[in-house]
């Protein structure tokens, strides 16, 4: 199945003229916190996220963008009694639709898929650790707009909703007030290279 998802792909890209398809390295800031959390004990984890991107634009209006990302996700927590960093980190791929609306200016959306590469929350208890409480995949959909200059630089921020609960099982000491779905606000500066 991998052999031809990359013959389609490369098929696609041979039918490009060289312009049309380009590389995106990029660099960014994550401010990501959970759903359905106690609003009082817990803030947002800020984290770097980086990675390759590749696209391909059709026209001069719609384009399509995918990748591999490292993404740094979780919560702060803390109370009288505790406090911890929750740490879910992900290997990620966006599959994004773009739509280039005036200029440089470009808007997209899409599905994001995640593979959980570390998941620590820094307690003697881990409870982030116990595999079986932790999802390896993990689902969102990303929206976001941003600006793509002539000469390669490129801006954008985006909002990722989770859609499938981070956890398998929760720790005792949670209350069940819903799923708790990693979400993510991200602001990321790249440079376009173009083939």
């Amino acid at each position: 199945m991998k052999k031809y998802c990359f013959i389609l792909l490369l098929l696609i890209t041979v039918q490009a003229s060289a312009q049309d398809f380009y590389l995106l390295p990029k660099v960014g800031l994550g401010l990501s916190n959970f759903t359905n959390n106690d609003k009082g004990n817990t803030s947002t984890r800020p984290g770097f996220n980086f990675g390759l991107g590749t696209g391909l634009i059709w026209n001069k209006r719609v384009g399509i963008e995918t990748g591999i990302y490292y993404l740094m996700l979780g919560n702060k927590f803390s109370t009288d009694y505790i406090s911890y960093t929750a740490k879910l980190d992900y290997l990620s791929i966006p599959i994004y639709a773009k739509g280039y609306v005036y200029r440089g200016f470009f808007l997209f959306a899409g599905p994001q898929f995640g593979f959980n590469v570390v998941r620590d929350d820094g307690r003697d208890e881990d409870c982030l650790s116990d595999i079986d409480r932790i999802r390896k995949f993990d689902f969102s959909v990303g929206v976001g707009a941003g600006y793509q200059w002539d000469f390669g630089l490129q801006l954008s921020a985006s909002y990722n909703f989770g859609l499938i609960d981070a956890w398998k099982k929760y720790p005792e000491e949670w209350s069940a007030s819903g799923k708790r779905c990693n979400n993510i606000f991200q602001f990321n500066i790249g440079w376009t290279v173009g083939f």
